[in-house]
């Protein structure tokens, strides 16, 4: 995925100071985020495409994609996300090679949006206010333009040159010499404020915005590398005169070869990515007891409190065809192989195969290239008071849009986040959900048309499909609660028939938004549980069912050497006692 070369004098002198992952992506190479659901650049359009997919960033995924704006979640500090996606063109096989880089970024400026415009590369213009809330209605000044990256950023990058060191192929770069044109991106567009050479390559040169939680490649041993370059935990380095994109030519032109700090916190973890097949967005092998679930990443929430954050997945796919990694590898490529003459691989390449010719589908500026997907805005928060710092809180969510699997297609359709919930007593769970209700008209589903609502209804098993009215064993301690996880706080109910009725509370139509915040609750019992969504578990159409259990907090084994040592020491105990009591009475104990 990732590049990275430093120029010295004037750039005619290049020194390879940094490994390379050429960051790639293809056609048939979209990733799609599920959970926390991926905009896509979608906001709040009823259309079966993305109404500007240039919005926020650089995606090349299918306009098709994305779930559509709802109330923003919140996580508490500590507390485990499962991040869920697809990717469509293989990782961890060895039809490609592939990595997958997760990272989050929060700040003041940071917000969806409330408009499908793209933000204006413009000083006055950017941060437009609105009032009311057009997403809402409510009566409140938000932002009008959507950003992640800022606005001085993207200065930065326009101005800053390109790393002239980087494999281009034989691309025409047309002398465009900006951070803003790379092999995958000669145009230079603008994609919200993001810099298209950061979005590239990774680990990047200068400082960025992102702070990175995971990388997942195909192959550990390049770990050490990707970690001890991560801006975690390594400064970064940028000019004083925004153009100078290495030390040497800053100084030399009287800049300030100037140091940012790194975040300072932990390295990115880096683990084997799961497998996945090619042309195939649908779920992964068995993999470090994923049992053939959609690719994920069980994500600890830091301890960075911040009501703006969003997360970012980029994916990467790489040819074999040249050595476009660098660890140790012969002939890795660099500027030297740009051009007609020099670049391993051509545009629509003819080649010779037993004395015939056959033109390849070859598209020399989609070889190592990055695809990615990020959320909409979510919130970080304190956990509350009576829960221990060290106590695991799990959130529980939905993923999903409205309509059935070729409708929402390369969404998916409804199901609960983790879909199996593993937990002990003593842990918590965060029940949370949201959607939005500008879904594509006329999707297939229950109640009002193009609404999300979901809700929790214990049954019996998996394999049934109705909810279980008085459980042995009932998922919460509260009857009361036990019924609002299903009801859902609905109001105005009437006693109608119609399904597309508003005050249809069968159908869950009265829940005044697609959010739902159940609270947080502490697990006090060992057991298992199965439970649905009752609006859209439709049998043979969708299947909306979770499943949760509680062990013990020490596994049985645990237990029994615990059990054991008791009994050990009670009958070490005894023995002590009898004989330090014969010991003071031997007379007590003679032999007859």
């Amino acid at each position: 995925f990732f590049l990275q070369f430093f120029f010295l004098r004037n750039m005619r002198v290049l020194v390879v100071l940094l490994g390379i992952v050429a960051l790639s992506s293809f056609v048939l190479g979209d990733v799609y985020l599920h959970n926390p659901r991926g905009s896509n650049n979608r906001l709040n359009g009823n259309g079966q495409n993305v109404q500007n997919n240039q919005r926020l960033c650089d995606t090349q995924n299918n306009d098709k994609g994305g779930y559509c704006w709802g109330p923003p979640l919140y996580y508490y500090v500590g507390s485990h996300l499962m991040i869920e996606w697809t990717n469509q063109h293989a990782c961890n096989n060895p039809k490609v090679h592939c990595n997958i880089i997760i990272q989050y970024m929060c700040g003041e400026e940071v917000r969806d949006g409330v408009t499908t415009e793209r933000i204006p590369d413009n000083e006055d213009d950017y941060n437009t206010k609105v009032s009311p809330n057009p997403l809402t209605g409510e009566d409140e000044e938000v932002f009008l333009y959507g950003m992640h990256e800022d606005y001085q950023y993207y200065q930065d990058c326009k101005s800053r040159h390109r790393n002239k060191g980087l494999f281009t192929a034989d691309q025409n770069m047309n002398n465009r010499n900006s951070a803003r044109h790379t092999r995958q991106d000669n145009n230079g567009n603008q994609n919200g404020f993001e810099c298209p050479e950061e979005r590239d390559y990774y680990p990047y040169w200068h400082p960025t915005p992102w702070k990175d939680i995971a990388i997942l490649v195909d192959d550990k041993d390049n770990c050490d590398y990707f970690q001890s370059e991560s801006q975690n935990v390594k400064d970064k380095n940028y000019c004083s005169i925004p153009e100078h994109n290495n030390q040497y030519v800053c100084l030399e032109n009287g800049g300030t070869w100037i140091k940012r700090t790194s975040w300072g916190i932990d390295p990115p973890a880096c683990e084997e990515a799961q497998w996945t097949r090619t042309n195939h967005l649908g779920n992964s092998a068995l993999h470090n007891n994923h049992e053939g679930y959609a690719s994920s990443y069980n994500w600890t929430i830091p301890d960075d409190i911040h009501e703006n954050c969003v997360l970012r997945l980029r994916y990467n796919i790489s040819t074999g065809d040249y050595e476009g990694w660098g660890f140790g590898g012969e002939n890795f490529v660099n500027a030297s192989f740009n051009g007609a003459d020099n670049s391993p691989v051509q545009q629509d390449e003819v080649v010779e195969y037993f004395g015939n010719t056959y033109e390849m589908a070859l598209n020399t500026d989609q070889y190592g290239r990055t695809f990615q997907d990020r959320s909409h805005v979510f919130e970080i928060r304190e956990r509350p008071d009576d829960i221990d710092d060290d106590a695991r809180i799990w959130n529980l969510n939905v993923r999903g849009k409205r309509g059935n699997i070729v409708q929402v297609y390369p969404a998916v359709e409804y199901d609960f986040v983790p879909n199996r919930l593993h937990t002990k007593v003593g842990d918590y769970v965060h029940f949370q959900w949201t959607g939005c209700d500008t879904n594509p008209a006329n999707n297939d589903g229950e109640g009002t048309q193009q609404t999300d609502r979901s809700n929790i209804a214990q049954m019996e098993s998996q394999r049934h499909n109705k909810p279980w009215n008085n459980p042995d064993d009932p998922m919460f301690d509260d009857p009361i609660l036990q019924a609002r996880m299903a009801f859902i706080d609905q109001v105005g109910c009437t006693d109608t028939d119609d399904d597309q009725d508003v005050t249809n509370c069968e159908k869950l139509n009265a829940a005044p938004t697609p959010y739902f915040d159940g609270g947080v609750y502490r697990v006090n019992k060992t057991g298992e549980w199965h439970y649905m969504g009752t609006r859209n578990n439709n049998f043979s159409n969708r299947s909306q069912k979770g499943y949760m259990t509680a062990e013990d907090s020490f596994p049985s084994w645990a237990i029994a050497l615990i059990v054991i040592g008791v009994v050990g020491i009670a009958i070490a105990a005894v023995i002590g006692a009898v004989a330090l009591y014969a010991k003071s009475h031997p007379k007590k104990f003679e032999v007859i």
